[in-house]
């Protein structure tokens, strides 16, 4: 499996530790949480062994170029259009999370316009930019963060704030049944490789699944989890977690460094996942622009009339889009329309699998 596969899968943990997902895991911590991250942790390596395994007949293909192929357009156009506003909206949903952030946090007197002014450029340029450029840019930016991350992580692990007996009262609700939106919002932390039904264009080796493979993501995926939950859980205390907007912030307010240049650990976790966001969100608009190209016919047109028009999809449609909701929805709305959002991602799983099944059937006929 290609390592720009594993890029993918783990920006898209990265950029979920501080959204509305551990909201949802805390909100059921004593109603099936664990349990269901456990489900969904076995679940989610199946996710990425069919993902890959569907496309390892179509090495350097995209999802688009192979649906055109063996699908009528009456099916193409459609699945193609839907996956496109999954896509898109999970890019929106990230950006309106980290815009809250950083008006809450680092930029509290600033105008609300001022800051998603400062996301329009970089992420414009990034959604516009060739998918080749996008898998290395990514690449560059996991090798330089990648120290500071390794620091965060171990920090976090052997802070003294962190108390293990919250922990492990944590545990005890272990044999609790499962939760359906704590499934999905945890498979959802696995639906970062989902992006190379685009990237997949540029990966020409074909890929394979086996023990190795799904061994790594097993083991990515049971330490995003447990960080995501319990570390939260170890620092804030298991009755306090519920209730707070974002506990991940107050987690790493609550690490100092000793004897750092900047002492509070919040403004390295802020700046290193801010990072990972502005990507995140650029992966997954980018996913996004290409699918409505496919959908509506554009990547058929001639390379010059194509960039016009991707740009101005992506300026006046993406961003008013963007800018109307991040005015207008609340706290508890993201929240709630983030619930509503996961619960969608099964369904999108299981209808691309089938989708990819009936090209894979066909393509051997």
């Amino acid at each position: 499996m290609s390592r720009f596969v594993y890029f993918l899968l783990i920006s898209n943990m990265i950029a979920n530790l501080i959204a509305a997902s551990p909201r949802i895991f805390f909100a059921k911590s004593e109603e099936g949480a664990i349990v269901t991250m456990v489900i969904a942790l076995f679940f989610g390596v199946f996710m990425n062994w069919a993902l890959i395994t569907s496309f390892k007949a179509f090495p350097g293909k995209s999802l688009p170029q192979i649906l055109s192929l063996y699908l009528s357009k009456w099916i193409t156009i459609p699945a193609l259009f839907i996956l496109g506003v999954i896509w898109y909206v999970s890019g929106l949903q990230t950006l309106i999370t980290y815009i809250d952030i950083l008006l809450r946090f680092l930029t509290p007197e600033m105008s609300v316009y001022l800051v998603i002014a400062m996301f329009i450029p970089v992420i414009t340029f990034g959604v516009i930019m060739q998918s080749r450029n996008i898998l290395f840019t990514l690449e560059l930016v996991f090798v330089l963060a990648f120290p500071a991350a390794a620091y965060y992580i171990v920090k976090l692990y052997f802070a003294e704030q962190v108390s293990w007996d919250h922990v492990g009262i944590a545990m005890t609700f272990i044999d609790n049944p499962p939760d359906y939106t704590v499934f999905s919002t945890a498979i959802y932390l696995f639906a970062g490789a989902f992006d190379i039904i685009i990237f997949n264009s540029f990966l020409n080796k074909k890929m394979t699944f086996g023990i190795k493979q799904a061994l790594i993501v097993f083991v990515l995926g049971a330490f995003a989890l447990f960080t995501t939950y319990f570390i939260p859980i170890g620092v804030l205390g298991f009755d306090q977690v519920e209730s707070i907007l974002y506990p991940w912030i107050l987690t790493s307010d609550s690490i100092r460094m000793k004897f750092g240049v900047i002492e509070r650990v919040i403004f390295i976790f802020l700046l290193l996942f801010l990072a990972i966001a502005f990507l995140n969100i650029t992966i997954h608009w980018h996913v996004a622009c290409k699918l409505f190209q496919s959908a509506l016919g554009i990547e058929h047109l001639k390379i010059k009339l194509r960039e016009k028009v991707s740009l101005i999809i992506v300026v006046m449609i993406f961003w008013l889009i963007a800018i109307y909701t991040t005015l207008k929805v609340t706290e508890y709305d993201l929240f709630l329309y983030s619930k509503y959002y996961f619960n969608t991602i099964p369904i999108v799983f299981i209808s691309l699998m089938v989708l990819m099944f009936a090209v894979n059937r066909r393509a051997k006929s």
